[in-house]
């Protein structure tokens, strides 16, 4: 990969991290909006935190998903399906009434950490 197309994939991969980020935070504002004026569905335990980790979470499994099946844009990393992970389970941990999500994420980060040692090559 030349100088150029290593500058051309991190500025493209900073515009989707930014588009990311937009639409997380107007997410974000419309769960707020909803908490405070009482019309944000109340499932189990979940609280206006819940609604927004678990949308944000959708968002960038599904930015992820696209990036996997579209030739134009740069493949997510190993920790960009990390992270979506953690901040989806991190929302669909108020909607269980098992509160499971922080083992499953401990147990998300080892896996991730240990398959990439074992496949790690010298």
């Amino acid at each position: 990969m030349t100088v150029e197309q290593n500058i051309s994939v991190k500025k493209e991969r900073q515009r989707l991290e930014g588009l990311w980020w937009a639409v997380a935070l107007i997410w974000a504002g419309l769960v707020f909006g909803a908490d405070s004026m009482g019309i944000l569905p109340q499932i189990g335990e979940a609280d206006a935190w819940s609604w927004i980790f678990l949308g944000a979470g959708l968002l960038g499994m599904l930015g992820n998903l696209y990036r996997v099946v579209s030739s134009e844009v740069p493949n997510p990393t190993t920790w960009d399906w990390v992270w979506s992970g953690i901040i989806l389970i991190l929302g669909l941990g108020g909607f269980t009434a098992l509160n499971i999500s922080w083992s499953l994420i401990l147990i998300l980060v080892g896996g991730v950490i240990l398959v990439s040692v074992l496949w790690r090559r010298e």
